[in-house]
């Protein structure tokens, strides 16, 4: 039983991860779009097409990780599964970092590209 809890726990938090990370990010990443008039009209899809690949990022690193068996869970001990829980985690914000990385590259270079359009 300890094995489900602790990977429910997991998923738990990687999905506050996510969401804290989305949250923090979207609203000023839409407002960015839309200053070039030439990316207001996608802008909704790249901000569509963040949220999902920040959920499928986490739910990747959520998804390696298995919960130990129960000859293994018998001999942990409360910190021995918070530690399990925060290793778990480890994945996942490797993938949220590095997603976001690439992202910021993208719009990066999208606007090194479109950087003589700035219109507003």
């Amino acid at each position: 039983m300890e094995c489900v809890l602790a990977w429910l726990v997991l998923a738990a938090l990687s999905a506050v991860l996510v969401v804290v990370v989305v949250g923090l990010v979207m609203r000023p990443m839409r407002m960015l779009l839309t200053v070039n008039s030439y990316l207001s009209p996608v802008a909704l899809f790249y901000v569509r097409a963040f949220v999902i690949v920040m959920a499928l990022a986490g739910l990747a690193g959520t998804l390696g990780n298995t919960a130990p068996c129960a000859e293994q869970a018998a001999g942990k001990n409360f910190m021995q599964w918070v530690w399990w829980v925060a290793e778990g985690l480890r994945p996942v914000s490797w993938a949220v970092s590095g997603f976001l990385l690439v992202y910021a590259l993208l719009l990066t270079i999208l606007y090194g590209v479109l950087g003589r359009y700035h219109d507003k």
